[in-house]
C-alpha cells in the first residue's frame, strides 16, 4: 500500500486559499446562533432547565435573556459582515455562506423580539394546551 492515499489537510492544495474571514465568521456565527436557539427554546418553554440555576434568569424578561439577546445580535451581525467580506473578491467558500446563514439564525431572535413579531405572529403553542 503506497502513501498516495494520504489525505490533504483541511486547507489542502485545492487551489483555494484558506479564508480566515469565513472561518472566524462561522465560529462567531455558531456562538450567536446557539444563543438565539437557547432564547427560542426558553421563549416557547419558559420552564426549560437547560442551564441549571441560570434558567430562572432566562424567563421572558430575565436579565440573562436580554444579555444573550444582545450578544446574539452582536455576534450575528459580525458573522454576517465577515461572511460578506469573506465572499467579496469572488473567493467565497462554504464557510462564508455558512457564516452568513449562521449570522441570520443568530439575528432571528433579537430582531423578531425587538419588533415584537414573536408575540404577534407566533403565539406560544404551550398556551393553547392549557
Amino acid at each position: 500500500m503506497g502513501h498516495h492515499l494520504a489525505m490533504p489537510g483541511i486547507y489542502g492544495s485545492s487551489g483555494k486559499t484558506a479564508n480566515p474571514l469565513g472561518t472566524i465568521g462561522v465560529v462567531v456565527g455558531v456562538i450567536g446562533a446557539a444563543f438565539s436557539v437557547l432564547l427560542w427554546i426558553y421563549r416557547f418553554n419558559p420552564n426549560a432547565n437547560l442551564l441549571g440555576s441560570y434558567s430562572i434568569q432566562m424567563g421572558q424578561n430575565g436579565a440573562m435573556s436580554s444579555q444573550l439577546g444582545t450578544l446574539a445580535l452582536v455576534f450575528g451581525m459580525i458573522a454576517v459582515v465577515l461572511g460578506i467580506a469573506g465572499g467579496l473578491g469572488g473567493r467565497g467558500t462554504g464557510s462564508t455562506v455558512a457564516s452568513i446563514l449562521l449570522g441570520l439564525v443568530a439575528l432571528s431572535y433579537p430582531i423578531m423580539n425587538s419588533l415584537h413579531l414573536v408575540e404577534r405572529y407566533m403565539p406560544n403553542p404551550v398556551g393553547f394546551l392549557r
